[in-house]
């Protein structure tokens, strides 16, 4: 249902299934439709493979990663794209809006994309948990395959990709729009993940990249 006027965008919804029992494969695959590409794990895969698999699935300038619980807005391809057609940045983030299991909107929950004003202020604030990236982010495949593609992290393996991508091309282009709806509900994995985890995913991610960090004199301040 996107709209991309007047840009001519081909958009291909790559979409993989970590071995569902609840009949969503084979109601997938009894769809027609050329923009549905499909992959299948035969049971629960890691995000960050989920996801890799997915990319591997298709072919794509641009990259955007979708959460079963986000729900794409109309205009949000047109922005991304238009916005990193120029070539200025490799990739773009934007804000995000949440609603309830309801599709209600929850007011005073909306997710902005902040704008920094360098790489190293942007780490600081990932590395001393006052920022954090999620799905509301679109990127080149180029910059995708030159960092590695996703770790196999069972939680916030986007924000360690996103660690790279700030190492690799320095900030993101600040799109101001909004991209997609969260939908919030009592099985989403995010509600999982309290300070004490985000602490733990902190310093998972800073150990892989301590070298380059320390170079930079960005240190790793845990949320008290």
């Amino acid at each position: 249902m996107s709209s991309t006027a007047p840009l001519e965008l081909e958009i291909i919804q790559a979409v993989h299934d970590c071995g569902s029992d609840d009949g969503t494969r084979e109601y997938l695959q009894g769809l027609d439709d050329p923009r549905l590409v499909l992959s299948f794990s035969p049971g629960r895969t890691a995000p960050g493979r989920a996801r890799n698999l997915a990319a591997a699935s298709c072919e794509s300038d641009l990259l955007m990663p979708l959460d079963d619980d986000d729900l794409l807005l109309q205009r949000t391809a047109y922005h991304f794209a238009k916005s990193l057609e120029a070539g200025i940045a490799r990739w773009a983030v934007a804000d995000f809006l949440k609603i309830d299991q309801d599709g209600r909107y929850l007011a005073g929950e909306d997710y902005y994309g902040w704008d920094f004003s360098s790489a190293d202020e942007m780490l600081r604030a990932v590395f001393s948990g006052r920022h954090f990236i999620q799905g509301n982010v679109c990127f080149t495949r180029e910059l995708f395959d030159a960092v590695g593609s996703y770790e196999e992290m069972e939680t916030a393996e986007d924000l360690e990709l996103y660690t790279r991508f700030i190492l690799e091309a320095g900030l993101p282009l600040y799109v101001p729009t909004v991209s997609h709806l969260h939908r919030m509900h009592g099985g989403n994995v995010s509600r999982q993940v309290d300070k004490d985890r985000y602490n733990r995913d902190l310093a998972e991610i800073y150990e892989k990249h301590r070298t380059s960090l320390e170079k930079r004199g960005i240190p790793l301040e845990p949320i008290p």
